[in-house]
């Protein structure tokens, strides 16, 4: 019996290789100089592939993640942890808000920055794909404006700068902000572990034990639900919750993929409940909260009666 022959295939040298797998880094080709003529050449590629093939947004999109093997859970994934980042919903992209897009919606310019950071491809090149070349912008802006000197001294925001927020957001510290922290807080932080959220002015999920205005401390390690017996209310964890809604302290409950969220008795707010992972995850467990003035005295007039 003969064997058949092993066939051997060779890539040609000056075809264009092939797109980089989901995970993979695309590495530039070209002497450092060349790069603007790349981003040059991909835009004037870009508009020819979509004119010559009447190839619409959502079929460009659907190709690209398909031959990049991004799926579908993929993009949710990245999407969820960059909105939690952000602490910004708008920057998560659904399962279903994916397939509008695919099938012609037009996206959101947060939805638009997580789909660029999943298909590895930037901004620019993306809303390339949508019509729109931001190159053009000067041509349409009429002439340069009057530049304006810059102060000779740098703007910092203390940390002590009023938060009017009516909705629970995630603390984004940046650099200067820790430097104007109280020393012992700025010592006891760590960044890789703890995240800080401010609860909204008009969330009161968790009623006077954690009222609106109030600074909390999440600990992200202590991601998953607990189930114990606790013999109180202020014994039972309370978790910060990223959900399509936005964030929210409370207690959890979580059955299967269904993760209820429960608020405080004397709050306003209904019993929700979301599927995991896709509309709702648990940011970390609140370790320390931050009461505003007014009601730490309301609460010590109630103290004393």
């Amino acid at each position: 019996m003969c064997r058949p022959s092993k066939v051997v295939f060779f890539r040609d040298p000056v075809s264009e290789p092939d797109p980089p797998r989901f995970g993979e880094k695309e590495p530039f080709r070209g002497a450092p100089g060349a790069r603007d003529n790349k981003d040059a050449s991909l835009r004037s590629r870009l508009r020819q592939e979509v004119a010559a093939t009447n190839m619409d947004s959502g079929k460009w999109i659907r190709e690209s993640r398909e031959k990049r093997f991004v799926k579908s859970s993929d993009i949710e994934r990245i999407s969820r942890s960059i909105a939690d980042i952000k602490g910004n919903a708008d920057f998560y992209v659904s399962h279903s808000t994916l397939a509008d897009i695919e099938t012609g919606s037009f996206p959101s310019i947060h939805k638009l920055f997580s789909l660029a950071a999943c298909l590895k491809v930037s901004l620019k090149q993306l809303l390339l794909v949508f019509g729109i070349d931001s190159n053009e912008v000067r041509q349409f802006a009429g002439p340069e404006s009057i530049e304006v000197p810059q102060p000779g001294f740098r703007f910092q925001i203390d940390f002590d700068t009023n938060f009017i927020s009516h909705e629970t957001s995630l603390l984004k510290l940046n650099p200067e902000e820790l430097a104007a922290a109280p020393p012992a807080w700025r010592n006891h932080l760590d960044a890789r572990r703890y995240r800080y959220a401010m609860v909204g002015l008009k969330d009161d999920t968790m009623g006077e034990m954690i009222p609106p205005g109030s600074l909390v401390e999440i600990d992200v390690i202590q991601n998953a639900v607990q189930v114990s017996d606790w013999r109180s209310m202020r014994e039972r964890p309370v978790y910060l919750v990223w959900h399509t809604d936005g964030h929210s302290c409370c207690w959890c409950q979580l059955e299967g993929k269904e993760l209820t969220c429960l608020p405080h008795p004397l709050s306003r707010q209904p019993v929700r409940r979301f599927k995991i992972p896709r509309e709702a995850s648990v940011v970390g467990r609140v370790t320390k909260a931050w009461l505003p003035f007014e009601q730490q005295q309301a609460l010590a007039k109630t103290d004393k009666r």
